[in-house]
């Protein structure tokens, strides 16, 4: 293809330079599709927002993804619903472009963008699962399992930001713990980088269950609570006193409305 002076990015890398700190930016596509860019220090990338992060259809379908899962729907309805699965081919194609995935979930994490790194998980981990069991190679199946501590941990991470957004503070908690058991639920691996993803993945989400625990707006009890022991550190017996009939009300309150 001729090149042209228009070629040249060097406008566009000097009107957007590089900040380490603020190096990812949506904008308007000109075909009106919704773009994430980064700026490198040497250049940009970019990925579609919505369907494949290059924005192809490959073999006019959303992506390799959904056309190996509509060939295994096929041969589920066939005579033969065992005679689907996956070549070496097949699987260079699933891992191409889960990794593009990766990149653009990873992306979207650092953009607090939650709900799409919800979306983008979980299609990657139905890939990971599609090769995992229908790979005719042995080394296929576990060729992206690396990758699968990293996508459990975001999409368990996300999926409890979510609920910090809407203020459901246990539940954040409790999605942090489920990540943490789907961690310890994989199938082991002999593979040291394998367990070492996972061991981090595990210590992240701790770590954040942590946090939402501590950003939890203590319950009118809770509250109650706190204030009783520090009266009781400090032996102020009558406020004590006041405060834990205060709580048996509460409690008599409540399972009152129970029954």
């Amino acid at each position: 293809m001729p090149q042209t002076p228009d070629d040249d990015l060097t406008g566009l890398l000097e009107r957007w330079p590089y900040d380490p700190d603020d190096y990812i930016r949506e904008v308007a596509g000109a075909d009106g599709r919704r773009k994430l860019q980064v700026r490198f220090p040497m250049g940009i990338e970019q990925y579609e927002l919505d369907g494949r992060p290059d924005g192809l259809r490959p073999l006019g379908h959303e992506s390799y993804l959904h056309y190996f899962l509509h060939l295994r729907r096929q041969a589920a309805e066939s005579d033969d619903p065992d005679s689907f699965r996956l070549t070496t081919a097949d699987c260079d194609l699933l891992r191409d472009e889960a990794m593009i995935f990766s990149y653009r979930y990873d992306l979207l994490y650092q953009r607090k963008d939650h709900e799409l790194v919800v979306r983008d998980t979980s299609r990657n981990l139905a890939a990971f699962d599609l090769l995992s069991r229908y790979a005719e190679s042995a080394e296929d199946a576990e060729s992206l399992e690396l990758y699968r501590p990293f996508a459990v941990r975001l999409h368990y991470a996300a999926r409890a930001m979510l609920c910090v957004k809407r203020r459901r503070f246990n539940e954040a908690v409790r999605m942090a713990q489920a990540g943490i058991q789907k961690l310890d639920q994989l199938d082991e691996i002999d593979d040291h980088k394998w367990r070492r993803e996972r061991k981090t993945a595990s210590a992240k989400l701790r770590r954040l269950a942590r946090q939402i625990r501590r950003a939890r707006p203590l319950s009118p009890r809770e509250r109650l609570q706190k204030e009783l022991k520090r009266a009781l550190d400090r032996e102020d017996y009558e406020v004590a006193a006041k405060l834990r009939d205060r709580i048996a009300a509460m409690n008599e309150a409540d399972e009152a409305t129970e029954s």
